[in-house]
């Protein structure tokens, strides 16, 4: 039989191969402007203001759980077994906020990358627009987050110091790979925390509000970076990608271990 044609891209975007310990992989690459003006007219169609959006007057009732039981982090253990249902709504409350805290580390450090990355690019692109587009999002997120912390009675807390430092030092080395491999990931894990989240009746409304509002943002900062990571991995050599690629997952280890601060187990 005849060997078969290989696709062809589609119209606006080229393909790149490259090579990796467990095969090739194919990567459809997309023009970046082409990508920047479809992510900017859903960012007009499709942006909130969380001050006007998010009824933040709303009741909490106090025997309801601030996110679904199944996401907390001691779930289906012994320690959880021993909780009254009080003290488990308020694990899920404090758990809640902590994680809403790290994003909100995670965005600062987001917001001046892509500030850096915009410095680079040509200022009158759709590209760079979009990047200051999400910056204006994140800067949002950021307020919301650190309101919905408040509104239900708790503070931000800052990550561990050995973490601090390394956003500090994050911030201070622009690499435009890491930093977008970076944040899909941490992107990727928020999302689906909050797609549980968000649909879940049982779940605090206010909590509910603030979720939707993310995941609907979120979901063209993940095309973004996506977009983003493909074109540069296609240009990288293996030498780097292996290099960057073991360094990201030490550096997702410690981001990861911030999630939840030990204060939430002290209440």
């Amino acid at each position: 039989s005849a060997p078969e044609r290989p696709e062809r891209p589609r119209p606006g975007t080229r393909t790149a191969t490259i090579r990796c310990r467990d095969g090739d992989h194919t990567l459809e690459l997309t023009d970046r402007e082409a990508v920047a003006e479809r992510l900017l007219k859903v960012s007009r169609k499709h942006s909130f203001d969380p001050d006007v959006d998010v009824d933040w007057d709303v009741p909490q009732d106090p025997d309801v759980f601030y996110s679904p039981p199944q996401l907390v982090s001691i779930y289906e253990t012994p320690l959880w077994d021993g909780l009254t249902h009080r003290q488990r709504v308020e694990l899920t409350k404090r758990e809640m906020c902590s994680v809403a805290s790290f994003g909100i580390w995670s965005e600062l450090m987001l917001m001046a990358a892509l500030v850096q990355h915009s410095y680079r690019r040509r200022y009158d692109s759709d590209h760079v627009a979009y990047a200051l587009t999400e910056v204006a999002d994140e800067c949002r997120h950021s307020k919301m987050f650190a309101r919905m912390v408040r509104t239900c009675g708790l503070r931000t807390h800052r990550p561990h110091p050995v973490g601090y430092q390394m956003g500090k030092f994050f911030i201070a080395r622009y690499d435009p790979m890491p930093t977008f491999a970076g944040a899909l990931v941490i992107e990727e894990f928020t999302d689906a925390f909050q797609r549980l989240t968000f649909p879940d009746e049982d779940v605090q409304p206010l909590v509910r509000q603030v979720s939707r509002i993310h995941v609907i943002e979120e979901a063209r900062h993940i095309r973004f970076a996506r977009e983003e990571l493909k074109r540069l991995v296609a240009r990288a050599h293996p030498a780097r990608r292996r290099v960057l690629a073991y360094g990201l997952a030490q550096s997702m280890r410690q981001m990861v271990g911030q999630l939840i601060h030990p204060s939430c187990y002290t209440a």
